[in-house]
């Protein structure tokens, strides 16, 4: 990134940009739902067993994140296509294996928010699991008939979720108290407390550089440019990198806020366990906002997931699949393990982990689709942010390569 494009970056907007970019905000924090879904609610809690320690985890996954939008925005809007449909021009023969992967990362997603959903609606109301898996499932499909009326409809939607889970964790810190020099210590330095730690940082990983949100980001910046409201795609670029910036800074505070909770609250780190300890620890009144901010959590990011995959089906599937028949496959796998009774946290868990694993497949073509001339034309990825994603994918490289490895060991 040279001096002149950073300077872009961080010189204050005129008022009458402030105007425009009013006009289209909105992608990046309806795409942030999924930075603080039920995936996160699990890692970061069951992270917090080992008090503030694995903070660092949630800083770099969050600029991890950072990264990897900022050159979906940066591709998005050098193509003018989405993600999904530029992968497929590159490489049509691999068109299906892509559609399988990229599809099959959706539903290890959908499975982590529906699992957040179900969880929630039992510990506040008090269901048994067929109950909260039928609510749960109406709830969501409620969400996705807002969304067929238009994305800024269900962005509006995403947004509230989104404030509403921050504030009531401004709450839950509020009551829970937090060690200032401990969480500085946590967060700056990169420690692995014990051996069974280490797939929680690559979990924490998948939880936060969550594949579909990539093809999201992507699908909701193309509706926004057809409309005159940017003098050239570099200025609306950069507008757009901002707001990811700030939008996933407030996403990396609630996961860190959710780990803070996690650590005072101890015990074994699953949401139940948490949701029961947290009301005689703090009083019933946050262990409902506890409860109920799960619940909005998962209906979010449930939603957005199944946008995507909409996404990736409208883009990239060589066949022609119908959007509730896509939806109701997505959901089937996730109420199918729930009514059998897997363990929720550790569905959760692991769900993340299978994530991490597959989030290379779609950074490298990513990239590399962002670093050939012949794809973004006059908009080329800075050196700078290339280096810095190329490091990024390396990194979850060797985080994936360092987790098999110990599990065969």
């Amino acid at each position: 990134m040279t001096v002149a494009s950073l300077a872009d970056l961080i010189r204050p907007p005129s008022r009458a940009q402030i105007g425009r970019a009013a006009a289209i905000a909105g992608p990046a924090f309806a795409v942030s739902v999924g930075y603080v879904d039920p995936g996160n609610w699990a890692t970061d809690l069951a992270a917090g067993r080992y008090a503030y320690t694995l903070l660092w985890a949630v800083v770099l996954a969050s600029l991890m994140a950072m990264v990897v939008q900022a050159v979906v925005v940066r591709l998005t809007f050098a193509t003018g296509e989405s993600l999904a449909l530029t992968i497929g021009r590159a490489w049509p023969r691999l068109r299906w294996v892509s559609f399988l992967v990229f599809q099959g990362a959706v539903v290890a997603t959908d499975l982590a928010e529906f699992t957040g959903v179900v969880v929630g609606l039992r510990l506040v109301f008090g269901f048994d699991t067929i109950v909260a898996s039928a609510l749960g499932a109406a709830l969501i499909i409620t969400l996705l008939f807002l969304g067929n009326r238009g994305l800024r409809r269900i962005e509006i939607a995403l947004m509230s979720f989104v404030g509403i889970i921050a504030l009531a964790y401004v709450y839950e810190v509020h009551i829970v108290g937090v060690h200032l020099p401990s969480l500085f210590r946590g967060a700056l330095l990169p420690i692995i407390p014990a051996p069974g730690a280490f797939a929680l940082v690559v979990g924490i990983i998948g939880a936060t550089v969550m594949p579909h949100n990539l093809f999201l980001h992507s699908a909701f910046i193309v509706e926004r440019m057809d409309r005159p409201l940017w003098n050239d795609k570099r200025t609306g670029a950069t507008w757009f990198t901002r707001e990811t910036v700030v939008a996933l800074l407030l996403a990396m505070l609630i996961n860190a806020a959710i780990l803070i909770v996690g650590a005072v609250i101890g015990g074994s780190g699953s949401i139940e366990q948490a949701y029961r300890t947290i009301a005689p620890l703090a009083g019933g009144a946050a262990a409902l906002v506890f409860g109920v901010t799960l619940i909005c959590a998962g209906l979010a990011a449930s939603t957005t997931a199944t946008i995507a995959g909409d996404v990736i089906t409208r883009d990239l599937a060589p066949w022609n699949i119908r959007r509730w028949t896509r939806r109701i496959v997505t959901l089937a796998p996730a109420v199918a393990l729930i009514v059998a009774g897997v363990d929720a946290t550790s569905l959760l868990i692991w769900s993340q982990v299978a994530l991490a694993l597959a989030l290379p497949l779609i950074l490298v073509p990513l990239i590399v689709l962002s670093s050939r001339r012949d794809v973004v034309g006059a908009l080329p990825l800075p050196r700078t942010l290339r280096g810095v994603a190329i490091v990024t994918a390396l990194l979850c490289v060797a985080f994936d390569v360092a987790l098999l490895v110990q599990a065969l060991l």
